[in-house]
Parts: C-alpha cells; sequence; structure tokens
C-alpha cells in the first residue's frame, strides 16, 4: 500500500489525477490534444 502512496503522490505532483476506482490509471490533467487520437505504428 506504502507504493501506491508513492505513486500516486508523485503522479500528482507532475500534474497526472487517479481514477479512484483503478490505482494503476492515471490522466494528465492539462492534456494538450484531449480530443486526438494518435495513429503510431510500434514495431
Amino acid at each position: 500500500m506504502a507504493n501506491r502512496l508513492l505513486l500516486k503522490s508523485s503522479m500528482s505532483e507532475e500534474g497526472f489525477r487517479n481514477l479512484a476506482e483503478e490505482w494503476w490509471h492515471y490522466t494528465l490533467v492539462d492534456e494538450p490534444y484531449p480530443d486526438t487520437y494518435f495513429d503510431i505504428p510500434v514495431r
């Protein structure tokens, strides 16, 4: 549990918001392109 709290604190300091239902899920609060989806090929 201590690691989760450390992650939450660290991510919050960098501008991310946690989804309460999923401790591993974060969203950037000031998303620069909120309505844009990027289709980038991965090799």
